[in-house]
Parts: structure tokens; sequence; C-alpha cells
């Protein structure tokens, strides 16, 4: 019964050679699908999905090299007019334009002298307003400095007297509520004296009163019995003398003839 001969191989998990083969010792890895054998000191990849036939590679090697060949030609030809425009535009002296090195270079030289004349002009007129504008401000700067150092010895100063003057308000303030509270105890400790004495003098004021008004009504009551007494015993007496006042009358009168 004939025997099937299988390699080492991988159906899943991850791509790449075994770890290790033996001399002659092959390996497929169905993952990348790439065919390895070890060669005794490595494990080799030797084919597989992935690597072309010899007729493949031949015909990929032909083409690219034609491909190479007609690039290098191409590139050749570039540098060529490359170059020549290069040495145009270094060397070219054509008079109706101003297009190469050349003519730039000697443009720029005629025109030096003339720059660097306005360049020095401008740097010696910056440099001398430079330090003009430096002294301005220096000056300024030092009256500004000036005048915030008085500043800040007036607004120390002004702190100082405002602070001294709360303080002095603070104690005087102070001094008038003890002062307010200890007159308006005493003033709250005299009027309940001076309404108790005002109670009493008008307890005894209202009992002298009312004897005095028991007394009078007492001495009127006795005048008015005086009084009718007096008149009862004046009636009576006026009563008396008018009869013998009449028999006196009686007595002396002469009569008729």
């Amino acid at each position: 019964m004939p025997s099937n001969i299988r390699i080492k191989r991988r159906l899943t998990g991850a791509a790449g050679a075994p770890s290790t083969l033996l001399s002659g010792e092959q390996a497929f890895n169905k993952v990348d699908g790439i065919l390895y054998i070890g060669d005794g000191s490595a494990v080799v990849p030797i084919g597989g999905a992935h690597y072309a036939t010899a007729a493949a590679l031949a015909t990929e090697t032909s083409n690219r090299t034609s491909a190479i060949s007609s690039e290098n030609a191409r590139a050749v030809a570039a540098e060529l007019a490359l170059g020549t425009r290069i040495d145009n535009v270094l060397s070219n002296v054509d008079g109706a334009a101003l297009d190469s090195l050349t003519e730039v270079v000697t443009a720029f030289q005629s025109a030096d002298s003339t720059l660097n004349g306005a360049i020095s002009s401008l740097a010696a007129s910056a440099a001398s307003g430079l330090s003009a504008e430096v002294s301005r401000a220096t000056a300024a700067e030092g009256v500004i400095a000036a005048n915030l150092a008085t500043e800040i010895t007036d607004r120390a100063a002004a702190v100082t007297t405002v602070q001294s003057n709360i303080n002095t308000v603070a104690a005087n303030l102070a001094s008038e509520t003890s002062a307010r509270t200890s007159a308006d105890s005493t003033l709250t400790s005299n009027l309940s004296s001076e309404v108790s004495r005002a109670t009493a003098a008008e307890g005894v004021i209202a009992a002298n009163l009312a004897t005095e008004i028991s007394d009078r009504a007492a001495a009127v009551s006795a005048v008015t019995s005086s009084l009718n007494s007096e008149v009862s015993r004046a009636s009576a007496a006026e009563s008396a003398l008018s009869g013998r006042v009449s028999a006196l009358e009686a007595e002396i009168d002469g009569g008729s003839f």
C-alpha cells in the first residue's frame, strides 16, 4: 500500500518561515504561500505563489533593461539641452535684454557705487536719528522716572496722612461713642430717679390735695352751718329789735287831739 509523504506545514496563524529546518528539510506556510528549505545554517524561501517563473523573470528583466536604456537616452538629451540653457544664462551678453548672469553682474556692479553711497548716507542718517532719539528718550525717561519718584513719595505721604486722619477719626469716634454711651447711661439713671421722685411727689401731692379738699369741704360745711346760725340769730335779733322799735315808737307818740 503506497504511503503519502507530507512535508512540514502551517495552515493557519502567522506568516513567515519556521524557526529551524534541518538541511534539506522543507516546510510550506499556507498563510503567506511560501515554500521554505533548510540549508544547514538558515531557513531559505525557495518558491510559492509569490515567486515568478524563470521565463517571467527573463521577460521582466528585458522590459526593465529597455526602459532603463530609454530613460538614459532621454536624460542625456535633457541634460544637454539644460546645459545649453544654463550656458546662455551665465554668459549671454546680448544687449537687447538683461537675461544672463553676466549682464546682471555687470549692471549690479555699475550701480554698486551709487547703491553703496545711498546705503552709507541712509546709515549715517539713521545713526544720527537713532542717536538723537536715544538721547531724547533717555532724557524723557529720566524726567518720567523723577516725576514717578516724586509722585510715589507724594502718594506715600498722602497715604500716611490719610491713615493718620483715619486713625484720629477712629479714636475720636471711639471716645465719642464711649462718652455718649456713658452719658446715655447717666441720663437713663437720672431719668429713672426723676420718674421715681416725681411719682413719689405726685403721690404726696395727691394725698395732700385729698386732705386739703376734705379739710376745705369740712371748713365750708362749718362756715355754712355758722352762717346759717348767724342768719337765724340775726333774723331773730332783727325781729326782736323791730318789735322794741315799734314799742318805743308807740311810747313816744303824743297822739292826736
